[in-house]
């Protein structure tokens, strides 16, 4: 790697110094393999068990038409997702680099901006990251449960037992050394080089998405809710699929909707679900932020990802989960995912110890198409696998921009000829996303920090990743809002360039509306309330705050360094970073 341009001190103009160095990544990344990285950034542990996502709002389910609050709440944020897939092909078209809205953000708003959203969204991507890795053991127990309604034998009978301690969760010893081997897995993806890398993704993403087919082939012509509610009472001690679906019948299952407007528009229930919704679609958008890689038309190439990636999110988050839902018991099935959130109190035992996976209920139906049921099954245990790495390879991005515009140290910002990607970066993430997992793990927490008990659970990790992504969510839109009058240089030639401010203004309404109503209007009414610091803790808020502050500080810690060596930072933001 070598300076692109001289210092000023070189140059004899002035005493401060301006240094980059090429990034030293390469344009390896077709539309193909842009669209599937998308696509493995956002199904994570969806395709097998979509149907878990009806309660972890843990709000009322209605119904209108053909669709839950889920399916529509799926369709409403995909339209606007449509938006913001504008907003990022047009900033990326005349802003190409690695790092995403980092760069966007920091060279339209301010560099402080441009920080905290990328270091939040870091630090809620390695949750998430965190959040996939026990549910990739889970899936594989499924796969063996699956195994055992099929063939049977005591060791897939038993797959419950696998990676489990004494209270039969994915915990304590057994569940972290399993999550470590998980994890040195995606360590080995991660590390390929960068074109061997796009080729796994891609093939494996290919085969998820064929498994999402053959899910909603197979599942609707060959099972019967018939079927399965007679088989069902032999896998779960005698409770019966109407017993479970008698059980959320109080507190999730509201029935349909008679004021689908005011549904819609509701400031209690529906936004709840929407914030679901960003959770489950954050990562369509991150071919965007490895936009330094992606080869021929970037505009073209972003924009087809984006948006190909997403019209498979909207189509995966209604009418295939919900179709099949309503095909084996939509009650039953919301009810069912209540309780493995631990949300339903009338359903304290998990139906067969498992949550209700679409391939383990259709096997409960049709045994005789077992083997179909398990490769489905190993393709819902791929998807939050490889979730894991693309997650690592774009926050390896970001950390290589930080380091670039001096937000990190240098180190971070190795680029590794072989592997043509900064492999220190990546192993700093994987090391974070192993000290995460074993607060997972181990009571080992604070009490004030954890979720539950002392440490972390699954649905406190997915809110405080929630509350972390707000500025991920808003700043695409102030930025494009803002861009034609704070840096009308860059923006000259990007296309859709007149229409920018009007696509952040309406993007931007929806986000604005989700976090009131969603985050802020519960945190308000908790804090006028009793139990306080509990609701802050059991909710991940807590944790959230300590994370904007520990960014707040190394941001400025790393802006004194930077001054103590004489860089002149308003110069560096002027610029885009390096190819």
């Amino acid at each position: 790697m070598s300076d692109e341009t001289p210092s000023a001190a070189e140059a004899g103009t002035s005493a401060k110094l301006f240094v980059r160095q090429s990034s030293g990544l390469v344009r390896n990344v077709s539309v193909t393999n842009a669209l599937f990285f998308n696509v493995a950034a956002f199904v994570g542990v969806g395709l097998t068990l979509y149907p878990i996502f009806y309660t972890l709002a843990y709000v009322p389910v209605w119904t209108f038409g053909p669709l839950s609050e889920y399916g529509w709440a799926a369709i409403f944020a995909g339209l606007f997702c449509v938006v913001l897939a504008f907003i990022f092909a047009s900033l990326t078209s005349v802003m190409p680099r690695s790092g995403g809205d980092y760069v966007f953000s920091s060279r339209i708003v301010h560099p402080f901006v441009g920080w905290l959203e990328s270091w939040s969204l870091v630090i809620a991507s390695v949750l998430i990251i965190a959040f996939e890795v026990p549910l990739v053991l889970r899936n594989l127990q499924i796969t063996g449960r699956i195994i055992g309604i099929g063939p049977g034998g005591h060791f897939f009978s038993n797959a419950n037992t696998w990676f489990t301690d004494s209270t039969g969760g994915i915990t304590g010893s057994p569940g972290f050394f399993a999550s470590i081997v998980v994890l040195v897995v995606i360590g080995v993806i991660v590390c390929l080089p960068t074109r061997s890398f796009h080729r796994v993704v891609t093939s494996l993403a290919g085969f998820g998405v064929a498994c999402f087919v053959a899910m909603f082939i197979f599942g609707l012509a060959s099972t019967s809710r018939s079927s399965f509610n007679a088989h069902l009472p032999a896998y779960t001690g005698g409770v019966t699929a109407d017993k479970i679906a008698a059980s959320g019948k109080a507190a999730f299952l509201p029935g349909p909707t008679h004021d689908f407007l005011g549904a819609i528009f509701s400031t209690t229930v529906f936004p709840f679900m929407l914030s679901i919704l960003l959770f489950q679609y954050i990562g369509f958008q991150y071919s965007a932020y490895i936009a330094g890689e992606v080869r021929g038309n970037v505009k073209r190439g972003v924009l087809i990802a984006l948006i190909g990636a997403l019209a498979i999110g909207v189509l995966a988050n209604s009418f295939f989960v919900d179709t099949i839902s309503k095909h084996l018991g939509f009650g039953m099935n919301v009810s069912w995912g209540a309780s493995f959130w631990g949300f339903n109190s009338n359903l304290s035992a998990l139906p067969m110890g498992q949550p209700n996976s679409m391939p383990l209920l259709a096997a409960v139906a049709n045994k005789g198409l077992w083997p179909l049921w398990m490769l489905i099954s190993l393709g819902g245990v791929l998807f939050p696998l490889l979730l894991c790495p693309v997650y690592i390879n774009f926050i390896s991005r970001m950390q290589l921009a930080w380091s670039l515009d001096r937000q990190a140290p240098e180190w971070f910002g190795n680029v590794n000829e072989r592997l043509r990607a900064p492999l220190n970066a990546i192993l700093a993430t994987l090391g974070l996303a192993a000290l995460f997992v074993f607060f997972q793990s181990y009571n080992a927490l604070p009490h004030i920090f954890a979720t539950t008990g002392n440490k972390l659970n699954l649905a406190g990790t997915a809110w405080f990743s929630i509350v972390m992504l707000i500025l991920t969510w808003m700043m695409p839109g102030i930025n494009a809002m803002l861009v034609r009058w704070r840096r009308p240089d860059l923006v000259r030639n990007a296309p859709f360039a007149k229409a920018l401010p009007w696509l952040g203004l309406v993007w931007i309404v929806f986000p604005v509306w989700v976090y009131i109503f969603a985050v802020f209007k519960p945190i308000k009414e908790a804090l006028s309330g009793g139990g306080k610091l509990h609701y802050l803790e059991t909710n991940g808020i807590l944790d959230a705050l300590v994370f904007y502050g520990i960014g707040v500080v190394i941001y400025f810690v790393m802006a004194y360094r930077s001054r103590a060596k004489g860089v002149d930072t308003k110069m560096l933001f002027t610029e885009i970073p390096p190819d």
